[in-house]
């Protein structure tokens, strides 16, 4: 008996306390919880030093304010799983707004006929990108950089000079008004438009070949996926939620022109909300629900500065800041760098490696 090692007895109950404080940590460590529990705190925060933040119908109003932003982010989310961008979403978004907005103001057209109005047109403008993007082989950034232009002057070619302020009152109603204490028309056309998108992607060979090609394109195309057909898809809905958001837009703000969307430079205010969210550039990584909650997270920050008196001109340089943030967590996160190496810089890290190469060899 002395000869034969003897079991050790498993130690379960100090185990368990730890595996549900690592579950949790897993948990908190994805991108939706960790934007909930930082909306919230921003939010209490504010409503601690202004308790006007905090009332029902300002609640209402950050959650509908977010939801154009929102169905614009979940767009670009999409074609960022595919290693693409797209800087065109905002005149995209504004031809929609201005097309629908003309028609409600000089014949005082519900919205419900024009949403294909607007759907349409966002599709359409975004199938030119992708077939750009896959068939002209010019990179997304250029494509779009370039498209970002031609739709800008086409929406100001449809405008004129003329402006939307003068909107039917079911428009007001719709944008602003309350499906329940709190819960606002615009939060269910976001949750719906997130529901169906997260279907898409987590539940249809399209969304599963979305992630396999930005994952890696040679071997989709080997598996048997129609990478060009993919990729000219992912631009299309990307146009199609970008003109879903332009209706949104209209219907919540009763006003649009030539340099709407432009002017409040949704573009990177939605690859910021997708990024923040999760998505990466390099694509395969990410989903919609992060984009959601990204973008009532931006807009809760962006009230709170206006209620800290912080001037909107900073506005802007916050969305630089936040992208910054969210490339550098994700390369911490994906790459497996730790936060010291990722402040001592690259050389740091590589010299790093070439000792740890060195002492492997020499116990060799």
């Amino acid at each position: 008996m002395t000869g034969v090692a003897q079991p050790l007895a498993p130690t379960a109950a100090p185990g368990r306390p730890q595996g549900g404080l690592f579950a949790f940590g897993r948990f908190m460590r994805r991108r939706e919880p960790l934007l909930v529990v930082l909306s919230l705190a921003v939010f209490f925060f504010t409503y601690a030093l202004e308790p006007s933040f905090g009332q029902r119908g300002n609640i209402s109003f950050l959650l509908a304010d977010s939801m154009p932003l929102a169905v614009l982010a979940i767009g670009q989310t999409i074609v960022c799983l595919v290693r693409g961008i797209d800087l065109s979403v905002a005149p995209i978004l504004g031809i929609s707004c201005v097309s629908a907005g003309f028609y409600a103001q000089d014949y005082g057209t519900s919205i419900w006929p024009l949403i294909p109005l607007g759907v349409g047109i966002g599709f359409g403008l975004g199938l030119l990108n992708g077939l750009f993007v896959t068939y002209a082989r010019i990179p997304p950034i250029v494509t779009t950089l370039g498209t970002l232009g031609i739709y800008g002057g086409l929406q100001e070619l449809i405008c004129g000079s003329s402006e939307i302020n003068v909107v039917p009152p079911t428009y007001h109603t719709l944008g602003n008004g309350d499906f329940l204490p709190d819960v606002p028309y615009l939060l269910i056309v976001g949750v719906v438009v997130m529901v169906v998108m997260a279907f898409a992607l987590w539940k249809t060979p399209w969304g599963r070949a979305l992630y396999a090609i930005g994952n890696n394109i040679d071997a989709a195309f080997r598996a048997g996926i129609r990478v060009n057909l993919v990729l000219v898809s992912a631009y299309a809905v990307c146009g199609m939620l970008a003109g879903l958001a332009g209706l949104a837009w209209l219907v919540h703000i009763d006003y649009a022109s030539s340099v709407t969307g432009s002017a409040e430079s949704l573009q990177l205010w939605s690859i910021a909300a997708a990024m923040v969210g999760g998505v990466t550039l390099t694509g395969g990584k990410g989903g919609v629900i992060g984009a959601l909650l990204a973008a009532i997270f931006l807009d809760v920050c962006t009230n709170a500065t206006l209620v800290a008196g912080i001037p909107v001109i900073w506005n802007s340089a916050s969305v630089g800041v936040l992208l910054i943030i969210a490339i550098l967590i994700d390369y911490v996160q994906s790459g497996g760098y730790s936060l010291r190496q990722m402040f001592g810089g690259p050389l740091r890290a590589r010299l790093a490696a070439e000792r740890g190469g060195t002492s492997a060899g020499g116990a060799k």
